[in-house]
């Protein structure tokens, strides 16, 4: 199901590189430069509002909104004013970006001649909170536009409290199916009871996508007998991907009465060509024991396919099976390393000895496989053995890991100690331990002065994403930290360059283990992103690497040069949001937090609504999609190949090279 999406902020690389005259370039190289430095100095920013030229105003307004800040609410204000829909666009995504503090501009757009905008203001509005329900509501009963409906209906559910169910359900039977996918978007994300009815009748819509969409509900709150029926009548379901969500809604809850045809569904499910719909139905066994047998688990944990044979295992260690402490303790001892972590995954609920190996093992991956799987409430009979990695661990991740996990728990070292231990790690090539000890330090701080102090030491980091993942997680506290200027990574000349190179239709050709797709760059959302990537896989840094996790009927994501997620290419990408939604099967940059982009890629399987505006949407696949749901944690991306030109070459067979596992 593919839906109308909303109306594309224009291309402004490309449309500036057809009118370079009159300094034009220029203009556009030191907007782009500003970009990469994380905003715009005031000044420049209020005299380009005045700009001639339309596509210049809509770029300066969308550096603006890439790294918003409460201060900039009267330049957005200025923006406000023009006449061109695409500069009003982008204040809109600003205001989405700033939250709460922006939803007097969203208010405003609400009520612009014209639908994109409009529909960027509901975007924007929703994420108000639930003071912005009154405006949200008169536009429900006002708005006769899809374009605006849509956005807004897709993103109610950010509005906490505020009572907007009734009014998503009553688009449960809309005429228009992609507003009945919106609505069914948001409703997912209700466990109120009033919410059911509408849920149950979307769980039989006749498009998949929204029945696909809609039983995440059924993860949620109390269960009636009718929607018990409900879920388990999806998992009979024709469409894979929606006896998959089925499985995932079983997999999040606590155990159900699942009637026998269910159970057995379920179990069937393990042996499901497709991998997604079986790993899903292997996360579900996990949660439900009435879901498959022992020996139906053992069997599929002594499989061919790893990343089923891991869930297996995990399935069965859920449930104390002897056979789970065994199996574990022999892939402890593995070569293998997906064996060692997938033992490692399931040490805590196996014992103290299982846990020192785990603890123990030479690969980072291993003891991070551990730290990750911990229970909240599994975290303070650990609390010396987490300090002793903080004291100790080589690896960075292993580090942040450890210290997030006794901050979640409110078990995290003093302030002072925590600056020490930042100071410390001065030497990581990671940034993340060091800023999770400044995030930790800042939240535990006792005052304005201790909170500055922590302050200092993020913004004088060598790594910049230090400074912004700490403002990120200060925001969170309330406190409103505006992140300086960085450098920009290149000299003015690239991006003087890069119009000339957006000009040129550029592509990505990823080819793995299970076969190949085609990406289209989105050059006019995302040309700095674009060229970085394309660059990185034009010099072979993809080659070779894994895809390192897979979430059935969400994303695809690979990328990372250390295969467990933590890594990135040595830089920080900015953010380049836009509203270019992200629908099924487009490519998005994975972060840490605002500003942190790096070089892994996640490529999105049924529309996901909720990273719409919040992260740079690179491009769409356009060839190959199915590869992409075949695609199992631990493939092997073979090569990613550059491609350039209007008329690429036809997709090639994946390189000859071996499908091995690291």
């Amino acid at each position: 199901m593919r839906r109308s999406p909303l109306l594309l902020l224009p291309a402004a690389v490309v449309a500036l590189a057809a009118a370079a005259a009159g300094g034009l370039a220029e203009r556009q190289a030191h907007l782009l430069a500003a970009l990469d430095r994380w905003g715009l100095e005031r000044r420049p920013a209020v005299a380009l509002h005045q700009d001639q030229i339309p596509a210049v105003r809509a770029l300066a307004a969308t550096v603006v909104a890439a790294n918003p800040h409460p201060s900039d609410l009267p330049l957005l204000g200025l923006y406000l004013e023009d006449h061109e829909p695409a500069v009003r666009e982008r204040v809109m995504l600003a205001a989405g970006r700033l939250g709460a503090a922006g939803l007097e501009l969203a208010r405003r757009g609400l009520a612009d001649r014209s639908p994109a905008v409009r529909a960027a203001a509901a975007w924007a509005a929703c994420h108000g909170g639930a003071a912005a329900w009154p405006a949200l509501e008169a536009a429900l009963a006002a708005e006769r536009e899809p374009l605006v409906l849509e956005p807004l209906l897709a993103n109610l559910w950010r509005l906490e409290a505020a009572p907007w169910t009734a009014a998503a359900a009553r688009h449960a039977a809309d005429a228009d199916p992609f507003l009945r996918r919106a609505a069914a978007f948001s409703l997912a994300r209700s466990a109120e009871g009033a919410a059911r009815g509408a849920q149950r009748a979307l769980a039989a819509d006749p498009e998949p996508v929204i029945r696909a969409t809609v039983l995440r509900a059924f993860g949620l709150g109390e269960l009636a007998p009718e929607d018990l029926a409900a879920l388990a009548g999806a998992l009979g379901d024709p469409d894979w991907r929606v006896r998959a969500a089925a499985c995932s809604a079983l997999a999040a809850r606590p155990p159900v009465a699942l009637p026998a045809a269910a159970a057995r569904a379920v179990a069937a499910a393990f042996g499901a060509p497709e991998l997604q719909l079986a790993a899903a139905a292997l996360a579900a066994a996990r949660a439900q024991p009435a879901a498959g047998t022992a020996d139906e688990l053992q069997r599929v944990a002594r499989g061919s396919e790893p990343w089923l044979a891991a869930a297996a295992l995990a399935a069965l260690a859920a449930r104390a099976e002897p056979a789970a402490a065994s199996l574990a303790a022999e892939w402890a001892a593995a070569p293998e390393l997906w064996r060692r972590r997938a033992a490692a995954r399931v040490a805590a609920p196996l014992g103290a000895a299982a846990e020192a190996r785990a603890a123990a093992d030479p690969d980072p991956a291993v003891r991070l496989a551990w730290l990750e799987a911990l229970e909240p409430a599994a975290v303070a009979a650990r609390r010396e053995r987490l300090a002793a990695l903080l004291a100790a661990d080589p690896d960075p991740a292993v580090r942040a890991q450890a210290l997030g996990l006794l901050r979640a728990a409110g078990l995290a070292p003093p302030a002072a100690e925590l600056l020490r231990f930042a100071a410390a790690w001065s030497g990581d090539r990671l940034p993340d331990a060091r800023a999770e000890a400044l995030t930790a330090a800042f939240a535990a701080a006792a005052d304005d002065a201790a909170r500055e102090a922590a302050w200092r030491l993020a913004l004088a980091d060598a790594d910049p994403a230090v400074g912004a993942l700490v403002a990120a997680a200060a925001r969170g506290l309330g406190h409103q930290l505006a992140l300086p200027r960085r450098q920009a990574r290149h000299g003015l000349e690239w991006y003087v360059e890069l119009a000339a190179w957006a000009a040129e239709p550029r592509w990505l050709d990823l080819h793995t283990s299970r076969g190949s797709c085609r990406i289209r760059l989105d050059l006019g959302n995302a040309p700095l992103t674009a060229r970085e990537i394309w660059e990185l896989a034009a010099a072979g840094f993809y080659d070779g690497l894994t895809v390192h996790r897979v979430v059935p009927n969400f994303v695809v994501q690979g990328g990372d040069p250390r295969g467990d997620g933590w890594g990135g290419p040595g830089f920080a990408l900015p953010d380049e949001p836009s509203l270019a939604p992200f629908d099924s099967w487009r490519v998005g940059i994975a972060t840490s937090g605002p500003q942190t982009g790096g070089c892994q890629l996640f490529a999105t399987l049924l529309p996901a609504d909720h990273l719409t505006g919040h992260y740079t949407n690179l491009g769409e696949v356009v060839e190959g999609r199915a590869v992409l749901t075949a695609l199992a944690v631990g493939d092997r991306i073979l090569k990613l190949e550059a491609v350039s030109g209007a008329a690429p070459p036809p997709l090639a067979a994946p390189p000859a090279a071996a499908a091995g596992r690291p």
